[in-house]
């Protein structure tokens, strides 16, 4: 059934996928802190970093958590309306970026429908929910679905769930959102086995403390080991200690965690067999070791060990483990010193 699941996904002029550069999302999350001049801050922040998407986090709080959960007093102060995410969808639409929503909940999953994002994020949370996984699936729109802390038979379960519904376009995220995560908790090969067993594209989001120089690195280790989407929180000033400040980089760290990724994309290159690059060539001429005269040798010689070197020469030539080709045989016209054997100069 999970055939029917796509293995590259089209957002717009960019594709998310099988031997793709990493799509990068800058997360806002919560960072705005309820302040709507930041939230646009922010979502300038991460069309200068030149992220691929931003992500805006939608949620109604009664339906997202308990008056008695440990994050309700917080969530209570700092959302917005549903006027309010909309007046901030459409600005970040005047910005050269795609622009995703986290939802954490049906009314917030509509609104993300209503307003045409370019992808839905679902958290964890909601992968063994049917009604929220449902109904992203039957909207047709790209998405992400969590699996932090997760059975692979939940995660199962979710992506035969959201099949059912119709979905085509999902990427499994791997990620343990504890803030900030330990390095002895990232478990970042997980990406390598989410993608052997179900045979879908594969992100990473991050939770690394952003104060720790790895945070910036760590996700190097996730394109390496094939990490189609690469998550990432943004704040404006990380020592302000506002909400989801932990695991996030400021602006021009931001900047240059992109242009990292991109670069490490560029060098990781591919597994698969490939003709040799230009620079391959220039590297050959230079390296490989050929069989080579050891000192002048005239028509009629019979080619001896003795009579060659197996060293680098300007061009190369016969390789040395090919010296029986030539070995034993006769030279068809005298050679200097210092010229390459080839099986064409032999009888």
């Amino acid at each position: 059934m999970l055939e029917v699941l796509k293995n590259q996904i089209a957002i717009g002029d960019e594709t998310i996928g099988k031997d793709r550069r990493p799509y990068i999302i800058a997360e806002i999350a919560c960072a705005h802190d309820g302040d709507y001049d930041r939230a646009k801050a922010l979502i300038d922040a991460a069309t200068n970093a030149k992220a691929d998407a931003v992500q805006l986090q939608f949620f109604d709080l009664d339906e997202v958590v308990t008056p008695h959960h440990e994050v309700f007093d917080l969530l209570k102060t700092i959302t917005f309306s549903p006027d309010q995410w909309t007046e901030l969808f459409v600005y970040a639409r005047t910005k050269d970026i795609h622009v995703w929503v986290c939802t954490y909940d049906l009314p917030s999953v509509e609104l993300a429908i209503k307003l045409g994002a370019d992808g839905i994020k679902l958290n964890s949370s909601d992968l063994s929910n049917p009604e929220v996984v449902e109904r992203v699936a039957q909207s047709g729109i790209p998405f992400t679905l969590g699996t932090g802390a997760s059975t692979l038979e939940e995660i199962n379960n979710g992506l035969q769930l959201a099949v059912a519904h119709g979905a085509k376009e999902i990427v499994l995220m791997h990620g343990v959102q504890n803030f900030p995560t330990r390095t002895e908790d990232l478990n970042i090969s997980r990406i390598t086995l989410l993608k052997d067993v179900f045979g879908v594209p594969v992100g990473y989001h991050d939770h690394t403390d952003g104060d720790d120089p790895f945070a910036q690195m760590v996700d190097l280790i996730a394109v390496g080991l094939g990490a189609d989407i690469i998550e990432k929180h943004l704040t404006i000033d990380r020592s302000a200690k506002g909400t989801d400040y932990q695991a996030a980089l400021e602006p021009d760290e931001y900047a240059e965690f992109v242009a990292r990724l991109h670069r490490a994309h560029i060098a990781y290159g591919s597994k698969e067999l490939r003709p040799f690059s230009t620079s391959d060539l220039k590297y050959r001429k230079f390296q490989k070791k050929s069989v080579v005269t050891a000192h002048p040798l005239k028509a009629g010689s019979v080619i001896a060990r003795s009579d060659v070197k197996f060293i680098r020469n300007t061009v190369p030539g016969l390789a040395p483990i090919d010296f029986r080709l030539v070995e034993g045989k006769k030279l068809k016209h005298d050679l200097d010193a210092f010229a390459n054997i080839l099986e064409s100069d032999t009888e």
